[in-house]
């Protein structure tokens, strides 16, 4: 695996906020969510809701696609950056909350405070990610496949 690639990607990853997660029910409905996140590396971890769309659709079907992107929209062609990821979702249980990044596990407690264990943490393991840089030439991405 190119391991420049992949920390061009982690560092990119690292200056977004939140992403866009699409999943998809057992029935082929799509739904797209945005959410805070924090990675590991090239695994996603966020809260949500325990019994929101999106994990509904993740223990139904696991496969997800996440966008993201850094900084403010783009305003021409050349300006377009970010990332596509394709990879599967789980729910983290309790006794491996060791896993996941404490940024995520702040966020989280904070989230809980309202309504104690209504919200669970969802990690995303790539199968595939691609980082996107139209200023190196129209539709230019570089794939790491896993």
């Amino acid at each position: 695996m190119n391991a420049a690639l992949r920390e061009r990607i982690t560092q990119y990853m690292e200056k977004c906020n939140s992403c866009t997660i699409a999943t998809v029910s057992a029935d082929g409905q799509p739904s797209a969510s945005t959410v805070f996140f924090k990675n590991r590396g090239m695994n996603i971890f966020f809260n949500t809701g325990r019994d929101s769309q999106k994990v509904r659709n993740i223990l139904e079907n696991p496969r997800v696609s996440i966008a993201m992107q850094a900084g403010p929209p783009p305003t021409k062609d050349r300006d377009i950056k970010g990332i596509q990821y394709f990879g599967k979702g789980r729910i983290v249980s309790s006794p491996n909350a060791s896993e996941v990044p404490k940024a995520v596990m702040a966020r989280h407690k904070a989230f809980n405070s309202a309504t104690a264990g209504n919200s669970v943490i969802v990690e995303v393991t790539p199968d595939k990610v691609y980082l996107i840089d139209y200023s190196l030439g129209f539709r230019h991405r570089d794939l790491i496949g896993f």
